[in-house]
C-alpha cells in the first residue's frame, strides 16, 4: 500500500521542493538582517578606522617628543657648549647652539637663562635675546630632565622639548635648551597621515594649526572641493567634535557635504611629561561614509550570495531524503578520508546493483591503483633523495676511501640491504683490491677468492652480473664467494680507459630477486662513482704537478747556498709533522708544506755575497736580508695557487712579541700556519751545520726553543713540536742512532740499494728522457764494470749477483761507492741541486723502516 507524500513519489521533488523554500525563507531573513545590521557595523567600523588614525597621529606626537627629548639631552652634553656658559662666553655658546642646529636640522633652537629669558636663538624668525617665550611661567626653572610641551613660537605652533643645563664650576648656573620643530602639514605628513581623508591639528584654544588631506583613489575633485570648503569655513560639526573632546574621551560628529558624508573624530593630546598643564592640543580625523551609504548594494549582494548558498544546499542535503544512498556515501567518504591518510587497503562493500554500488567498485578499484603508485612513488623518491645525498658526498671529499665508503652505504641503503663492497684496479700493478666493505664482521678476503668473484668477470668484460637463487638453492649456495651473498648484483664502474673497479649488493636472503631496474640504479651510481674517482685522481695529479713545481723553485733557492741544500725539505717535514699533531685540515697541511719549500724564496732577489758571507751580518746586510720574505711574497703573489701560500711566507719572520718583521705582527696575528713555519725554521737552522760554526744537537735545539718560547716563538706551537721531537714518532732525524747495522739483514740492505738506486734512475728518466738516460746508464755500467762491481744496469733497473748469506762491510761499502757513481753520473747531465731532489723522491717511495735503514748503512742521509 503505497502511502501518500505531499511533495510527491519522485526523489528529485522530495530534495528540491523543501531547498527551496528553505533558500526563500533564509534569503528574506538575511534581507532583514543586512538592512538592520549593516549600517550599525559600517558606522562601527568607520569609527575604528578614525579612531586609528588619530591614535597613531598621537603615538607619533609622544614618538617625536621622545625622539626629541634623546637628541636635546645629548646636544645638552656637549663639553663646548657647558664650557662657555660656565665662562660667559656666550658668542661660543651661540657658535655651539648653530652647529646643533644645523647638524639636528630643528626649526629653532634656543638657550634660556635662568629667569626664562631667551640668550641663543638658532632658526625662527621674531625670536630675539631677551624674549620670554615661556611667558612667566617659572616651572622650566624647576626641571631636572627633558620635558616636551606645545609652544608659540614667533607666531607658530611648535612641539619643543625643554633640557636643563647645569653650569658653572660648581653647578650655580642653570640653564635650558629648547629645540622645536613647527607643527605644520608637514609635520603631520611626516607622522603618517593613515587611512582617513583629512587630519588637522587644533591648539588649545581650537584654531586650526595644520591640515593635511590625504583622498582615496575613488575620491572625485568635486568631492575633495567640498570637503576642502567644509574645512576652510570651518563646518559646525569640527566645533561640535572639538567641543565635546575631553581628556580620555573622543569627541565625534557627522559632517556632509554636497558630495559625500563623512565621520569627524577629535582627540585631546597631552604630550607625557609636559610641565605645563595648559599645553595641549586636538587631533582632528575626517573619514568618508561611503561604505554605509552603499549598505544597499551590499544587501542586494547578500540577497544573490544566500541565493547561491540555497542551491548548492539542494545538493548537500540529498542524504536527508534517501538513506539508501547517504550510507553508502558516508562509507566512501570514509574510505576516502582513510586513503588520504594513507591507508591504501581500504575497500567499500555496498549490496544491490544501482549506480552507487558500481560507484563503490571503482572506488576499489582506484584503490589498488593508488597503492601500486604509492609504493613505486615512495621506492623512487627514496632512490632520488639518496642519489642526491650521495652527489652531495661525491663532491665534499677528495679521499678515495672515504668517498667508497659513503657511495657504498647509499647503494645499501637504496635496496634495502646489508651486503656490499667495491672493488679498485691498481693502474700500475693490475691488481685488485676491495676498498670499501659492508658485510660480516668477520670477513676476512683471500686473494684466490678475489679472483673468483663476480667483480673480476665484471672489470674483464666490462658489463653488469645478476645472480639470483633457484627455488631450490638452500644456504651453502652463495653466488659470491667474497661476500657469502646467495643473491647478488654487480656493474662495473667504466671510465674512458675501461672498467677501473666493481660495486657489488648482495642478500643472504633466498627469496631476494635483482631485477633490470636494480641494474639501471646501480649503473647510475656507478657512473657517478667514476666520475668522483676521476675528479679525485685529476685533483691528485694537480696537487702533484704543484708539488713539482714548488719543489723545483725550492731547488733554485737552495743551489744559491750550497750550505742550506735541503733546507727546505727538512723544514717541510718539521711542518708537515706539527701540523699533524696540531689536527690542520688536510688543506692546511698541503698549504703548509709548499709554503715550506718555498719560505726562502725571496733570498733570489739578496745578493750572493750577503747569503754566503761566513760571519756576522752587518747592519745594512741584516737589512737587505730581512727584505727576503716581501720578496718571496711578491714573487708568489701572481701565481694562482689554490692554497693561501703568500701570507704564509711573508710572515714567517715575525716573532710572537711583535719584534719581528717585516710587519711587526704581534701573537696570534700573525697566520697560524705562519707560526708553524716559523718553529720549524728556527729549528732546522739551530741544528744545521753552517760555514761560521757547527750545527747545535737536537736537545740543545729543543733547549733554545723552550727558552724563547713566548717572546720569540708561539707557546703551544713550541710545546707540540719539543713534544714531538721528545716522545713522538720521528725517527727521520734520528735514525743513525736508533739502527746497529749488524741488525741488518742482507736482503733488506741489497733491497735498500736497488730501490734507492733505481728510484735515481726513474726520477732522472722523467726529466731527462729515454734517450740521454740510457747514455748514463752506460756510463754507470762502465764504471762498474772498471771496479768490478757486481752490479749492472738496464733500462732504469738495477740487478745484483752478490755471494753469500751475511752482510758483509765490503759489501756494504761496495754498495755505497755504486751509489755514488749513480750520483756523480747523474749530478754531471744535471747538476748538484736536482740529484739532491732525486734523492728525496727515492727515499720518500720507501717504508719507515727501510729509510731509518738507509741511514744507518751510510746508502743516504738527508
Amino acid at each position: 500500500m503505497m502511502r501518500f507524500n505531499l511533495l510527491g513519489k519522485h526523489l528529485y521533488s522530495q530534495i528540491v521542493v523543501p531547498l527551496v523554500l528553505a533558500s526563500l525563507v533564509v534569503g528574506l531573513l538575511a534581507t532583514v538582517v543586512a538592512v538592520y545590521f549593516l549600517s550599525s557595523l559600517t558606522d562601527q567600523w568607520v569609527d575604528q578606522v578614525a579612531e586609528s588614525v588619530t591614535h597613531n597621529l598621537e603615538t607619533g606626537f609622544d614618538a617625536r617628543a621622545q625622539t626629541m627629548k634623546s637628541i636635546a639631552k645629548l646636544a645638552s652634553e656637549n663639553q663646548r657648549l657647558k664650557e662657555a656658559l660656565s665662562g660667559g662666553d656666550m658668542t661660543e655658546a651661540r657658535g655651539v647652539v648653530v652647529q646643533t642646529n644645523v647638524a639636528l636640522g630643528f626649526d629653532d633652537v634656543m638657550l634660556l637663562d635662568s629667569t626664562g629669558r631667551v640668550v641663543v636663538s638658532s632658526g625662527l624668525a621674531g625670536i630675539m635675546p631677551g624674549d620670554m617665550p615661556l611667558g612667566e611661567q617659572r616651572a622650566y626653572a624647576e626641571i631636572a630632565m627633558s620635558h616636551p610641551t606645545f609652544l608659540l613660537l614667533g607666531g607658530r605652533l611648535t612641539l619643543t622639548v625643554l633640557q636643563p643645563i647645569v653650569a658653572g664650576a660648581r653647578g650655580e648656573e642653570t640653564y635650558t635648551l629648547a629645540v622645536s620643530e613647527i607643527v605644520d602639514q608637514a609635520f603631520l605628513d611626516s607622522l603618517g597621515s593613515g587611512v582617513g581623508e583629512a587630519v588637522a591639528f587644533y591648539d588649545g584654544e581650537t584654531r586650526e594649526v595644520a591640515r593635511t588631506i590625504v583622498p582615496s583613489r575613488a575620491t572625485s575633485a568635486e568631492a575633495y572641493r567640498a570637503l576642502q570648503d567644509a574645512l576652510d569655513e570651518p563646518a559646525p560639526a569640527l566645533a561640535t567634535a572639538l567641543q565635546a573632546a575631553q581628556p580620555g574621551r573622543p569627541g565625534t560628529a557627522r559632517l556632509k557635504t554636497d558630495e559625500g558624508n563623512y565621520r569627524v573624530w577629535a582627540q585631546r593630546v597631552e604630550l607625557q611629561d609636559d610641565p605645563f598643564p595648559s599645553s595641549y592640543g586636538y587631533l582632528v580625523s575626517v573619514v568618508s561614509q561611503e561604505v554605509s551609504d552603499r549598505a544597499g548594494q551590499t544587501t542586494t549582494n547578500l540577497i544573490t550570495m544566500w541565493s547561491v548558498f540555497a542551491v548548492l544546499a539542494l545538493v548537500g542535503l540529498g542524504g536527508w531524503v534517501a538513506r539508501r544512498v547517504s550510507d553508502p556515501l558516508a562509507d566512501l567518504a570514509e574510505g576516502a578520508r582513510r586513503i588520504a591518510d594513507g591507508d591504501f587497503s581500504t575497500k567499500i562493500r555496498v549490496s544491490g546493483a544501482n549506480e552507487v554500488s558500481a560507484l563503490a567498485e571503482s572506488f576499489n578499484q582506484m584503490t589498488d591503483a593508488l597503492r601500486e603508485r604509492s609504493e613505486s612513488l615512495t621506492k623512487k623518491v627514496l632512490e632520488l633523495a639518496t642519489l642526491y645525498e650521495m652527489s652531495r658526498a661525491l663532491g665534499a671529499t677528495l679521499e678515495m676511501d672515504v668517498l667508497l665508503d659513503s657511495v657504498l652505504d647509499s647503494a645499501l641503503r637504496i635496496f634495502n640491504l646489508d651486503i656490499g663492497y667495491v672493488t679498485i684496479r691498481d693502474r700500475n700493478s693490475g691488481q685488485l683490491a676491495i676498498r670499501a666493505w659492508r658485510g660480516p664482521s668477520t670477513f676476512e678476503p683471500d686473494e684466490e677468492a678475489l679472483r673468483s668473484s663476480m667483480s673480476e668477470w665484471v672489470i674483464r668484460e666490462g658489463r653488469p652480473l645478476i645472480f639470483n637463487p633457484t627455488g631450490d638453492q638452500g644456504k651453502g649456495d652463495q653466488v659470491d664467494h667474497v661476500s657469502g651473498a646467495l643473491a647478488a648484483l654487480c656493474v662495473p664502474l667504466t671510465s674512458a680507459e675501461g672498467a677501473i673497479g666493481a660495486i657489488i649488493v648482495g642478500s643472504d636472503d633466498p627469496e631476494f630477486r635483482f631485477n633490470s631496474d636494480d641494474v639501471r640504479l646501480l649503473s647510475t651510481i656507478a657512473n657517478h662513482v667514476t666520475i668522483a674517482i676521476g675528479n679525485i685522481e685529476l685533483f691528485s695529479s694537480l696537487q702533484e704537478a704543484y708539488l713539482s713545481t714548488v719543489r723545483s723553485l725550492a731547488a733554485a733557492v737552495d743551489a744559491k747556498d750550497p750550505y742550506t741544500r735541503g733546507h727546505s725539505d727538512r723544514v717541510a717535514m718539521y711542518s708537515g709533522m706539527i701540523g699533524e699533531e696540531l689536527g690542520l685540515s688536510h688543506e692546511q697541511r698541503v698549504a703548509l708544506e709548499m709554503a715550506a719549500y718555498l719560505h726562502d724564496i725571496g733570498k733570489i732577489g739578496v745578493q750572493e755575497a750577503i747569503l754566503l758571507k761566513p760571519g756576522s751580518l752587518t747592519d745594512d746586510e741584516m737589512s737587505q736580508m730581512r727584505h727576503h720574505p716581501l720578496i718571496g711574497a711578491n714573487i708568489l703573489k701572481p701565481v694562482g695557487f689554490p692554497w693561501p701560500i703568500t701570507p704564509v711566507v711573508r710572515h714567517h719572520h715575525e716573532r710572537w712579541d711583535g719584534a719581528g718583521y717585516p710587519a711587526g705582527l704581534k701573537a696570534e696575528e700573525t697566520p697560524l700556519l705562519a707560526r708553524i713555519l716559523t718553529v720549524a725554521d728556527a729549528f732546522e737552522a739551530m741544528i744545521s751545520d753552517r760555514p761560521y760554526r757547527r750545527g747545535r744537537t737536537i736537545e740543545e735545539g729543543i733547549a733554545e726553543l723552550e727558552r724563547c718560547s713566548g717572546t720569540q716563538f708561539d707557546p703551544r706551537i713550541v710545546a707540540t713540536f719539543v713534544e714531538i721531537m721528545r716522545f713522538g714518532n720521528h725517527h727521520e732525524i734520528v735514525a743513525d742512532e736508533l739502527f746497529d747495522v749488524a741488525e741488518v739483514q742482507p736482503e733488506e740492505a741489497r733491497a735498500i740499494f736497488v730501490a734507492l738506486a733505481e728510484g735515481m734512475l726513474q726520477s732522472f728518466r722523467k726529466l731527462a728522457g729515454p734517450r740521454l738516460t740510457s747514455n748514463v746508464e752506460r756510463e754507470i755500467n762502465a764504471a762498474f764494470a772498471s771496479d768490478g762491481y757486481p752490479i749492472s744496469v738496464s733500462s732504469g733497473h738495477v740487478g745484483v749477483r752478490f755471494d753469500g748469506c751475511e752482510l758483509l762491510d765490503a759489501e756494504i761499502e761496495t754498495m755505497r761507492n755504486a751509489l755514488r757513481i749513480v750520483d756523480k753520473a747523474v749530478t754531471r747531465t744535471s747538476g748538484h741541486t736536482l740529484v739532491d731532489h732525486f734523492h728525496a723522491d727515492s727515499l720518500a717511495m720507501l717504508s719507515e723502516r727501510m729509510r731509518r735503514l738507509s741511514a744507518a748503512l751510510g746508502f743516504y742521509t738527508a
